[in-house]
């Protein structure tokens, strides 16, 4: 299951500001953790976070092949997020610039 995170340090983790509807996330190569920034509107919905539908497709993992070819290109920066074939994935948007720029899409 998906561990809490401070809400005091969760920003400075990804290296995103909390957006009001949007959730993003970092995968962080050194140590292999995925971290989740939920949004503004998700945050105050008084639910806990780990019953978010994101934190639940973070619980099936980005190892297997679908969620890995996304992932692999963006890892260690912020980028939007998305839930696709149940998996938590980088937005198509940033993969797709990643795949485009060899140097991973940083500039």
């Amino acid at each position: 299951m998906t561990d809490l995170v401070n809400p005091d340090e969760i920003e400075l983790a990804v290296g995103a500001n909390r957006h009001p509807t949007e959730h993003y996330g970092r995968a962080v190569s050194a140590d292999g953790i995925v971290f989740i920034l939920h949004s503004a509107e998700c945050r105050n919905s008084g639910r806990d976070l780990r019953e978010c539908p994101y934190s639940i497709a973070l619980d099936k993992g980005i190892d297997d092949v679908f969620p890995w070819t996304g992932w692999r290109q963006v890892q260690d920066r912020p980028v939007r997020l998305e839930i696709a074939r149940g998996y938590l994935m980088p937005d198509f948007q940033t993969y797709r610039s990643a795949l485009a720029d060899p140097r991973g899409g940083q500039g």
